[in-house]
């Protein structure tokens, strides 16, 4: 009788002295642990008492003492760590009407009593084999949960942990699973191509290429060869056939930088791949297919450029599948620190410095500054810093003049102490984040004691990880 199904534990719920026994016993002898109990009561009692170890599968007779066992089957199936195991209900009663209300109650399978011995170990066997179903299931849907998690961590790392910023770390991660394309608008410098990679990298097609072209790079008849490539002779300098970006691109996705600076006629082909995902080369009369995703962005308002007829409307409705607007840094100042940190780490590889951290002072005139040039700006900021300073900690004279010089009360807004007070707390929190919560770690790298972090951290509101 035995069945590599088998060695599952087994709840067997039946009053009767003599079936309830007899079923315990049978169960034990195919190599299944039973447990016999005489009550629904009961029995919910010990499942409370035994969550870690709780039943594989359970037997449950309808006529119990006390609570019924389709009260019991109801009861379980509403709660959330027992509505996927199985339930087989013993009845005597064999008819339709009865069969169908106690599936409907939470039976998953039914026996009728008196039942054969192979008969009761096959209907377990085939139960044990759907829980083992259940629990795999069960067990993809955690580490789907940890990864999801663990990736939305890493974006917030990469792009920032404001509530703007987090809003598109979600939408990143709902649209990993699809092929839509997207188009990203934001002023310069914001990140738009940092975004449009982090895209591509929890897309389906992450394994592919990621083409970056920045249209506004090229002159008309130029950018046509750079996204589409040219045969030989197609024109002067032409002296070698030319695979194009949406070519390379094949497989993966092509993020077409600046897409706002495209002429018309460069439109129209552009269209034509989007709807057909066909295009010829540059003086080739052969037409090739590409398969890759579009990733779109621009710093100008499309919509005012299609009323003013420099846009198709068409193209934008194609390319705006899935819409990403990323705000000026003006208006997430509470990422800075995170995103300062950030180019520590990357400058410090890139230089060979040993630079741990910008000084209090430093970071006031960092998170005052109006930054019109956004991330690209911010960074810049601290790679030049990086460069001068000839200590482990940015000193304000090692920022760029117009940091310090446009640290005036006109660039603070109206309510700078709180939104400073806002920006010290982030800081914070960047600070003891990067250092696991380790608040002697995180004293020595923002030079404070640890109980004037103690007292800031009190300040704040800020309590570490369970």
């Amino acid at each position: 009788m035995n069945d590599d199904t088998n060695c599952g534990r087994v709840l067997v719920v039946e009053d009767d002295p003599f079936n309830g026994p007899y079923t315990a016993e049978l169960l034990r002898a195919s190599g299944f642990h039973a447990t016999l109990l005489g009550s629904a009561e009961e029995a919910l009692k010990y499942l409370e008492n035994n969550d870690d170890s709780g039943p594989d599968i359970i037997l449950l007779d309808v006529n119990l003492p006390g609570m019924d066992g389709l009260e019991m089957a109801s009861k379980l199936k509403a709660h959330p760590e027992y509505q996927y195991v199985p339930i087989i209900i013993f009845t005597v009663h064999d008819t339709l009407d009865f069969k169908i209300q106690g599936l409907n109650r939470g039976g998953d399978d039914y026996l009728t009593k008196p039942f054969e011995p192979d008969e009761l170990i096959a209907r377990v066997n085939a139960m044990m084999r759907i829980r083992r179903l259940y629990q795999s299931l069960k067990h993809e849907r955690r580490e789907n949960r940890r990864l999801t998690q663990t990736l939305a961590q890493k974006l917030e790392n990469l792009l920032g942990r404001s509530e703007k910023m987090r809003a598109i770390c979600d939408l990143i991660l709902n649209i990993s699973g699809s092929d839509s394309n997207v188009l990203i608008h934001g002023e310069s410098g914001t990140g738009k191509e940092v975004v449009a990679k982090a895209i591509h990298e929890q897309s389906l097609r992450k394994e592919g290429p990621f083409v970056v072209v920045n249209c506004a790079a090229y002159a008309e008849t130029l950018l046509q060869s750079e996204l589409f490539g040219h045969e030989k002779g197609a024109f002067t300098g032409a002296i070698r056939a030319k695979k194009g970006r949406f070519e390379q691109a094949n497989g993966g996705a092509i993020f077409l930088d600046e897409i706002g600076e495209v002429s018309l006629p460069t439109q129209v082909v552009l269209l034509r791949v989007i709807q057909e995902k066909r295009f010829e080369r540059v003086g080739g009369e052969t037409t090739l297919s590409t398969d890759a995703r579009i990733i779109a962005a621009t710093n100008k308002d499309l919509k005012k450029c299609m009323a003013q007829g420099t846009f198709r409307e068409d193209l934008y409705w194609r390319l705006n599948v899935i819409n990403i607007h990323i705000p000026p840094l003006r208006e997430r100042k509470e990422d800075i620190p995170q995103l300062v940190n950030n180019f520590i780490d990357v400058f410090n590889r890139r230089l060979g410095k040993n630079v741990y951290r910008f000084s209090d002072a430093t970071m006031d005139l960092i998170l005052q500054y109006h930054w019109p040039g956004n991330v690209r700006q911010l960074e810049n900021a601290v790679e030049r810093s990086m460069v001068l300073c000839k200590e482990d900690v940015i000193r304000p004279e090692d920022l760029p003049q117009e940091l310090c010089a446009n640290s005036s009360s006109s660039d603070r807004p109206s309510n700078s102490d709180a939104n400073l007070g806002m920006l010290e707390r982030e800081h914070i929190r960047s600070i003891l984040d990067q250092c696991g919560w380790n608040k002697f770690k995180a004293a020595q790298l923002m030079g404070i004691s640890r109980s004037t972090l103690y007292s800031k951290m009190k300040k704040h509101d800020l309590v570490g990880p369970d």
